[in-house]
């Protein structure tokens, strides 16, 4: 990101979320959302910000983030570009509790207890949910993109995207719960309502799904736990303040990324 900002001339902000994602102030809480909304106030007070170019972009965590302030912030953003977001907390620490992962113990630590035998903590595992928000954010130009092997070789199921489609496109345009977990299942793309895939902005990663409605698109990618940045950047810098998406940016800017600056966390 900070590559990319310097080449084109872009102000660069990084919000901590209140450290990790194992505390009751981080993990999408209402701290989190209004150290955010905090963080651009400072920028367009102390930097000659264009207010109809402000952005959000992450991966993961950072995926989660994205789409939470879509629905909690919704006036604020020219576009939103998320990858492998936890649309579900609960569910994530679900799967997290199967797979034997340490994130479950973390989402504990944040809520105070289990959502899965707390009623209480359940709810608070909603409120920081982005499934709970994204309708109201149906107006942001919101890209949602996610790698068809996570879940597998990464941490998040890509399953957790669909969702998040579901959650802000109109009735019918979602998928069934069998669909979703038929295309998990199976890696097999419902192709019969998937869109063009050839782009060449993700390069070695292509499309192997892709739909999209109004504001709202899905991608998933071939590939893992991890973000295009040439892709996501260059969508971005398409994006206007009421303006309707634009599905088909121009390249602005070559980015090179090594593998393993392409994963969550780099």
């Amino acid at each position: 990101y900070a590559r990319w900002c310097l080449q084109n001339n872009w102000i660069f902000l990084h919000p901590d979320f209140r450290g990790p994602n194992r505390t009751p102030e981080a993990m999408g809480s209402d701290l989190m959302i209004a150290d955010i909304k905090a963080a651009v106030a400072w920028a367009r007070q102390n930097a000659p910000v264009d207010s109809d170019r402000i952005y959000a972009i992450g991966v993961s965590g950072g995926g989660h983030a994205t789409q939470l302030v879509a629905g909690r912030i919704p006036n604020l953003w020219a576009g939103i570009s998320s990858w492998c977001g936890i649309s579900d907390i609960a569910a994530w620490h679900r799967e997290s509790s199967e797979a034997g992962q340490k994130y479950a113990g973390e989402i504990e630590k944040a809520l105070g207890g289990s959502p899965s035998t707390d009623p209480g903590r359940l709810a608070d595992a909603k409120h920081r949910s982005p499934l709970t928000w994204l309708a109201q954010g149906a107006g942001v130009p919101l890209d949602i993109n996610h790698g068809i092997t996570d879940g597998r070789t990464g941490s998040v199921p890509f399953s957790h995207s669909l969702q998040a489609w579901n959650a802000i496109v109109p009735q019918a345009q979602r998928f069934s719960e069998s669909e979703i977990r038929n295309f998990y299942e199976t890696q097999t793309p419902p192709l019969e309502i998937s869109e063009a895939l050839e782009d060449p902005l993700y390069g070695d990663r292509p499309p192997r799904f892709r739909r999209s409605h109004a504001n709202t698109r899905l991608t998933i990618f071939d590939g893992g736990h991890e973000i295009i940045h040439e892709a996501a950047l260059n969508w971005l810098a398409a994006q206007r303040k009421g303006s309707p998406a634009n599905w088909n940016p121009p390249i602005t800017a070559r980015l090179s990324s090594s593998a393993k600056e392409t994963q969550s966390g780099k």
